[in-house]
């Protein structure tokens, strides 16, 4: 990564600059990370999965090197738009992070897949492509909001972190009607249910950056202010967003 000049510390606006640059290339290397998880739950590669591992390292020390810097900036005299992006930016790393956090999980989800032998049924299969689609729609949305700062589009993002959350425990209540009646073994238990808990765990990380970005609209940030936010998601759209997300992505038992 690119060092972050600590001579601009004294320059505020040069400083977020450099910290923008710094966090969207962060996002994008998490971003990779995942969709290469994703592709291994399918067809492992040992070269995925390092370079999985690698990526994970590298986001790591953008967190790290990012906060510290952003608290040295944020300890200057800051105009509200500044004081703004510095909020935001301290509020979004820990979820870039994160999110690479669980790409890793997802990696060794799929190595044990592969070593093994793991089989899921058929309508197992059909379910993790379902779910794992919408979490592909999720991330997608959520780091382009971001990157663009669009708070339109990050508001598209709630609906469907709570439609993922109701697939997540439809999903594990039909895995444990296949584990009763034999049709998936234990060991395929496990697995499904790592994978679905990894999944939400991506969704509300996806949320948190949606949240943070309207939240963040307001003088201050706390509890109140997120939901607040969350409460003005909740509107006729949200519930336009949500049917329309129910249908894209339907379970069909």
């Amino acid at each position: 990564m690119k060092p972050l000049e600590e001579r601009f510390i004294n320059y505020p606006s040069l400083a977020i600059e450099q910290c923008r640059n710094a966090i969207n290339d962060m996002a994008t290397k998490a971003k990779e990370s995942l969709f290469l998880s994703f592709r291994l739950i399918d067809k492992f590669s040992h070269e995925n999965y390092d370079r999985i591992q690698l990526i994970e390292k590298t986001v790591d020390k953008y967190e790290d090197r990012i906060g510290t810097y952003l608290l040295k900036v944020n300890s200057k005299e800051l105009n509200d738009k500044q004081n703004e992006s510095i909020g935001k930016f301290l509020h979004t790393i820990t979820d870039f992070e994160r999110i690479s956090d669980h790409a890793v999980n997802l990696a060794e989800a799929a190595k044990e897949i592969c070593e093994k032998k793991i089989v899921f049924s058929s309508d197992a299969v059909n379910e993790l492509h379902i779910i794992g689609s919408a979490v592909e729609e999720i991330v997608t949305i959520a780091f382009e909001s971001f990157l663009e700062n669009d708070l339109d589009l990050a508001a598209r993002i709630e609906p469907l972190e709570e439609l993922i959350d109701n697939l997540c425990g439809e999903l594990k209540l039909h895995h444990v009607q296949r584990l009763k009646t034999g049709i998936c073994s234990i060991n395929s238990g496990f697995v499904f249910n790592d994978i679905l808990n990894d999944y939400e765990r991506i969704a509300d990380h996806c949320s948190n950056i949606a949240v943070a970005m309207i939240a963040l609209e307001s003088d201050s940030f706390d509890a109140h202010a997120y939901l607040d936010s969350v409460k003005r998601l909740k509107t006729e759209n949200y519930a336009k967003y949500f049917e329309a997300y129910s249908r894209k992505y339907m379970i069909v038992s």
